[in-house]
């Protein structure tokens, strides 16, 4: 019984001992981790959208300024049901309501095909489109969809395309 006690309060110390390691941690890091999420956030938001160097977030989208505060355009967050996940991204547009980048940026469709709706051979095909041409090429539209991936290309293709829409109606 005895020993039983002493390695219950080793225990104890052992696990105070590393709960309080790992909230050290956290608080020596915390700041690092945020500043490197803010780092990536504006990357994301500089990578479709070039040319704008500050970001003013409104109420469902970001509004991107070049250096002489002048509007270069928007960010819009898209959201589509793919084959098997969510998939997330951000979209820009220019004032014009046309396509400056298409990232990606969560998805977890099946590797070697849904996936390749990540690259750059595919989201390539949205820059300087406007809405109305952003369908597949088998709905009449311009985007060539991936191969044995269509509900995947489909999916982020036609969720673009509302958003726009969307946005366009809501922010003439």
């Amino acid at each position: 019984m005895r020993e039983t006690v002493k390695l219950g309060i080793y225990l104890m110390i052992v696990a105070a001992v590393a709960g309080v390691a790992l909230a050290l941690t956290h608080h020596f890091t915390a700041a690092q981790i945020r500043a490197g999420q803010t780092a990536a956030a504006k990357a994301a938001l500089e990578e479709v959208l070039p040319g704008a160097v500050e970001f003013q977030p409104k109420d469902d989208y970001q509004q991107g300024l070049d250096a002489k505060r002048q509007l270069v355009g928007y960010v819009l967050q898209v959201s589509a049901a793919g084959y098997s996940s969510q998939i997330e991204a951000l979209v820009g547009i220019d004032p014009q309501y046309r396509v400056t980048g298409v990232k990606v940026l969560v998805q977890n469709e099946t590797p070697g095909l849904g996936a390749k709706i990540t690259g750059p051979g595919f989201l390539g095909q949205f820059a300087q489109k406007p809405a109305d041409q952003i369908k597949l090429k088998k709905d009449g539209g311009t985007i060539d969809g991936i191969t044995a991936a269509t509900i995947s290309s489909r999916a982020i293709t036609d969720a673009i395309r509302e958003r726009i829409h969307e946005f366009q109606q809501n922010h003439p």
